[in-house]
């Protein structure tokens, strides 16, 4: 009687692939529970990390250690937001001095008909007080985040990259696309709060509006929140015109600063970007817009770097079934 032949282990690495890839699918359902309170702050950390990805490179040449030139990146943008909540205390402290934010509550209280502000004006304003701390949330953890991505980023990108069955130069073409995409919105949204700081600025000044400079860094800072922007801030400095009973100059400022913003928002910056994407510029806005609903204050950043992506991830499609078509122009190899 022969001996049996051994069972051949061709397949076992198939088979031990499938395995693990059923064992992760079946994870993935309580880890997006676990990271669902950590994906905006991680989205946001990610854009930023991209972004700032230059700065850290020249920042790792002149200091060796990596962990320190990532708390120095990370440091970039950490410390004009600080600058900036700072000046806004000092600024909103003088206004409360000089009375000015008593006569803004009094018309507010006249107009809705209240005489005070009472328990359920507070129940109220709830949903708005949950908002602020929910972006303070993710802005601490984003800075977190922001700082263990320059530290680790890369190599855990090579490996994700890895595991794709892609070459070389299709993944290649796939990164520099998100990266393209990333750079340019960033960019974008940076040109348009520095366009909204000066014009909004040079507004607030011939309105006469006290520290008209500060007033437009803050409506340039402002322009970053989505759906609203700058008006944050030009629409109470109108109402508080209005209360100092000068009409017409509080008219002539509500106009104009809400043609600036209409402008910069719905022409400028879909331009910008969609020029560097090669991306049609209402194509840009829209994206902006309709990520904005989805998503929320992500939606600017996240909208037009999704519609850029997808339209990369197609013509790799296109490549990888018809090996003859050419990269689009301006596609690196």
């Amino acid at each position: 009687m022969g001996q049996p032949e051994p069972v051949s282990g061709g397949n076992k690495p198939r088979t031990g692939v499938v395995v693990v890839a059923v064992a992760i699918a079946a994870f993935l359902p309580a880890a997006y529970c676990m990271a669902r309170p950590f994906l905006a702050a991680a989205v946001l950390s990610a854009i930023l990390a991209v972004a700032l990805d230059p700065l850290h490179s020249r920042t790792c040449r002149l200091v060796r250690r990596p962990s320190v030139a990532a708390l120095i990146t990370t440091s970039v943008v950490v410390g004009p937001v600080m600058a900036a909540m700072v000046l806004g205390g000092m600024a909103m402290s003088r206004g409360i001095r000089s009375g000015l934010w008593a006569d803004f509550v009094r018309t507010a209280e006249r107009l809705t008909g209240r005489t005070s502000f009472d328990f359920h004006t507070i129940q109220e304003a709830l949903p708005e007080l949950n908002r602020i701390a929910g972006g303070l949330f993710t802005a601490v953890f984003a800075t977190v985040f922001l700082y263990v991505l320059l530290v680790h980023g890369k190599t855990w990108v090579t490996q994700i990259m890895a595991l794709l069955p892609l070459d070389v130069a299709g993944s290649d073409r796939i990164l520099a696309a998100v990266r393209d995409a990333i750079v340019a919105n960033v960019d974008g949204i940076l040109a348009m709060a520095a366009v909204e700081a000066i014009l909004f600025g040079a507004i607030f000044w011939v309105a006469g509006i006290s520290s008209p400079a500060m007033w437009g860094a803050f409506a340039g800072l402002s322009s970053m929140i989505p759906l609203i922007g700058a008006a944050t801030v030009w629409l109470p400095l109108t109402i508080m015109l209005a209360v100092q009973g000068a009409w017409i100059k509080a008219a002539v400022n509500g106009v104009v600063c809400f043609a600036t913003q209409q402008a910069v928002a719905l022409w400028l910056v879909p331009r910008m970007i969609g020029t560097r994407l090669r991306q049609p510029p209402l194509l840009i806005a829209l994206s902006i817009l309709g990520a904005t609903t989805a998503f929320g204050a992500m939606g600017i950043l996240v909208g037009p770097v999704i519609v850029s992506v997808l339209g990369a991830l197609v013509q790799e499609l296109r490549i990888q079934t018809r090996p003859n078509v050419a990269p689009e122009a301006g596609t690196r190899e």
